[in-house]
């Protein structure tokens, strides 16, 4: 028998307004209480990706150091110049002999190595030098993926508008540092990858090549290349309001030891010119620009320089990240850790000397 549906229970058929809005406020809690877990999930895989493509580099320096019996070195100056008003080789960064051990065999044969990697005797590249293609090329395996690669460099290195890069080497401590307890003695280079003025004699710099033979603390205690964050800035007030992390203070010239040092730049201020630089270019070994960080600042941490530092090399320059937390660190045995901005400082200095006698580990 056919039952009359009343108009009471069709209205009860459907959703109130009151209902809905109630469904819709649970579905924001459980989306609000996702997306955390989310960003958390895709935050672990970047690093996880970044350190896949430190443990390539690694490989690199190592297949390098295998066939060549050294590491390479980073150039912070131009080559000598020749009777024809040119300058020989010079301004070439670590990587740039590093190119055809991970797989980047083309860009490597787009440069004329016998010519500095700058116009003239200087480390601005325009867009007319034999090695601009290669020095703008981008190249994904140097860019961590939470970093933001930074594609307007023209202003600021030159119209051949370099490729930026995130990974530095470790330069181990500055030249005018006593070291850890202050009993050290300066003048000593203790990083890994050399500092090399092809033109002029730098006593601090110390030997121009360096092997595993050299890493005295050994090369499961000393670190070998971390990452640094890029410069966004592209103008003096860009870089004065941007990250922190990439503005370059001013340090005093004088002895001192390492915590002293991070004192100073505590009360100092920064310079735009020397903060411009940072990360901007893979191939330029220039100071301003090279791929190379010293182990003073804990990462992600206050950045510094010397009077000298243009000249010489001593640029104080910190590890950083967009990681939470930390830094990703490859140590010269090839293995790749995560290290956190609150590592001890002794371990940290320590790990950042091939041949200061302490050995630390980051684990």
């Amino acid at each position: 028998m056919f039952v009359k549906q009343s108009s009471r229970d069709r209205m009860r058929a459907g959703f109130t307004l009151v209902e809905l809005l109630v469904v819709i406020a649970i579905i924001g809690i459980l989306i609000s209480m996702l997306l955390p877990a989310i960003q958390s999930v895709r935050a672990a895989a970047r690093r996880t990706v970044c350190a896949n493509k430190f443990r390539q580099i690694a490989l690199s320096v190592h297949n390098y150091e295998s066939s060549r019996m050294h590491f390479p070195v980073n150039q912070i100056g131009p080559g000598l110049e020749t009777p024809a008003g040119d300058f020989s080789s010079g301004y070439y960064s670590w990587i740039v002999p590093l190119l055809p051990h991970f797989e980047q065999q083309n860009v490597y044969n787009l440069m004329d190595h016998s010519i500095s990697n700058g116009d003239g005797d200087g480390y601005k590249i325009s867009a007319t030098h034999p090695n601009a293609e290669a020095a703008g090329t981008l190249i994904e395996t140097l860019i961590c993926p939470s970093d933001t690669p930074n594609f307007e460099n023209s202003v600021i290195l030159g119209s051949a508008n370099p490729a930026p890069c995130s990974m530095a080497a470790n330069a181990g401590w500055p030249y005018r540092s006593t070291g850890i307890d202050g009993a050290g003695s300066t003048g000593k280079f203790n990083g890994v990858i050399p500092l090399v003025h092809p033109s002029e004699n730098i006593s601090w710099h110390g030997a121009k090549r360096l092997s595993f033979g050299s890493i005295a603390d050994g090369s499961s205690n000393t670190a070998l290349i971390s990452e640094r964050l890029i410069q966004q800035g592209n103008s003096g007030d860009e870089i004065d309001n941007g990250d922190d992390r990439t503005r370059s203070l001013h340090i005093l010239d004088r002895n001192e030891p390492l915590s002293a040092i991070v004192d100073q730049m505590s009360s100092s201020h920064a310079h735009v010119f020397q903060s411009a630089h940072i990360g901007r270019s893979w191939s330029s070994g220039s100071p301003l620009v090279a791929p190379i960080y010293m182990h003073v600042s804990q990462p992600n941490s206050r950045m510094g320089h010397y009077d000298s530092s243009v000249e010489e090399g001593d640029f104080v320059f910190t590890a950083s990240s967009q990681h939470s937390g930390g830094v990703n660190v490859a140590l010269a045995d090839g293995s790749v850790h995560f290290v956190s901005d609150d590592v001890s400082p002794i371990v940290w200095w320590a790990v950042g000397g091939r041949n200061d006698g302490r050995v630390e580990t980051l684990d």
